[in-house]
């Protein structure tokens, strides 16, 4: 009896801290915080709410997954002599525990009622792309207007200079309440991933039928407008070719949808018009790998323990280089701002600990779709610098892992 009342108040608690942090990590995003944090004249910007439920959360209703409790205590261990050493300043402390450390937590939640919850997020998820993305079509139709209009919000931030200079060059990338263009592109391919593996493995039916999510994939993947997006959408689509047991329908499911987006000659000419700019600037990369190359070439190498703290990376680059201000390369990045064996011990966590699960349970398809995602989230800065991009990324890993450990459970029954 005490027993099943346990369990109760576990998928009580459960319910109601996956409501806060869904809300938290893709409703509350950083465009709203620093909108409403002006309007207010509060920063809303680090709010400690989500850290602090995921800490109680852990703490009181989750069986603890040590393995990461002990990598966690390294990396914490590690950065206590950085912050000794180098001085570093409060507020950068506090944004490495807000933006990736509480968030490497999310990694070792274990759900209750998998099917139940990936069915619940998926529906929810499901339309906050599609009103999303036809927001996007809207602004996108209106020549931008909506976008100058967030932009004006905006004007105490870089998002004001990115969504003018955009408009400046005559190339168009959704930005929108849910973010950067490219954090938009992350939410996509999760959007595709997560209804991809539901259709493999869950078979749970949903609110948005294979072929709407192949429209919006697609149309969504056109107005992020981001290069790396594009190659690992049509990847993943092209994947589909070769799963399950109705590949010719998934081929019609598809090819209909490509054929409606890519027959407006705007559309193609926009994401034409970024590959032709990228291409100009002799950096098809944007900058990545001429960062690298510039602090290889002034000898500029990260230590092994310690750094100088978030974002310090950026730094080291603009002292070496009068033309590059990011490095935009997470790993590198973390391994000038931590250290190269801290930066090890969090691809353990992020990477190599999902990968061996997955691969342990023989989930191939979803390991793949783990890799397209985050492949994606380790292309940008936004993973070492921009707070809740690390939630969005680990959140997909928790739900990913879930998934996989619920499937393996289901088939041993």
């Amino acid at each position: 009896m005490f027993n099943l009342q346990l369990q109760n108040h576990r998928i009580q608690a459960q319910k109601v801290f996956f409501v806060i942090l869904v809300f938290y990590t893709f409703c509350f995003s950083n465009i709203i915080r620093l909108i409403l944090g002006d309007i207010l004249k509060i920063n809303l910007l680090y709010s400690i709410i989500l850290p602090i439920i995921i800490i109680l959360y852990i703490i009181f209703f989750q069986k603890k997954n040590y393995f990461i409790l002990y990598i966690m205590f390294s990396i914490c261990a590690l950065q206590a002599i950085s912050i000794i050493y180098y001085q570093i300043e409060i507020s950068n402390i506090y944004r490495f525990v807000y933006g990736i450390l509480s968030p490497l937590l999310l990694i070792g939640i274990r759900l209750e009622r998998t099917d139940y919850v990936f069915r619940k997020f998926l529906n929810f998820y499901n339309w906050l792309i599609i009103l999303n993305v036809i927001y996007g079509l809207i602004d996108y139709l209106s020549g931008k207007k909506l976008q100058l209009i967030l932009g004006d919000f905006l004007y105490f931030t870089s998002f004001y200079d990115s969504i003018h200079g955009d408009y400046s060059i005559g190339v168009y990338r959704l930005f929108s309440l849910l973010g950067h263009p490219l954090t938009n592109m992350l939410l996509l391919l999760i959007f595709l991933c997560f209804n991809l593996a539901n259709r493999h493995y869950l078979r749970i039916k949903t609110n948005v039928s294979i072929v709407v999510v192949y429209l919006i994939t697609i149309l969504g993947m056109i107005l992020c407008n981001s290069k790396l997006g594009i190659a690992l959408t049509c990847i993943i689509l092209l994947s589909t070719l070769f799963i399950g047991k109705k590949k010719y329908r998934n081929f019609i499911y598809m090819f209909i949808p490509f054929i409606l987006v890519l027959s407006n000659d705007a559309l193609k000419q926009n994401v034409l018009q970024r590959f032709i700019n990228a291409s100009d600037q002799g950096d098809i990369t944007n900058g990545r790998f001429s960062a690298i190359n510039s602090l290889l070439e002034n000898g500029v190498l990260p230590n092994m323990f310690i750094g100088r703290g978030i974002g310090s990376s950026d730094s080291i680059l603009q002292s070496v280089s009068n033309n590059l201000s990011n490095i935009e390369i997470p790993l590198v990045m973390f391994m000038f701002d931590y250290g190269i064996f801290t930066t090890f011990l969090f691809y353990i966590l992020i990477y190599f600990f999902p990968a061996f699960v997955l691969l342990k349970n023989r989930h191939l398809y979803l390991f793949f779709l783990f890799n397209m995602i985050f492949l994606f989230s380790n292309s940008y800065n936004g993973l070492a610098v921009s707070i809740g991009i690390a939630h969005i990324a680990f959140f997909s890993t928790m739900m990913i892992l879930n998934l996989s450990i619920y499937l393996t459970i289901k088939r041993k029954i």
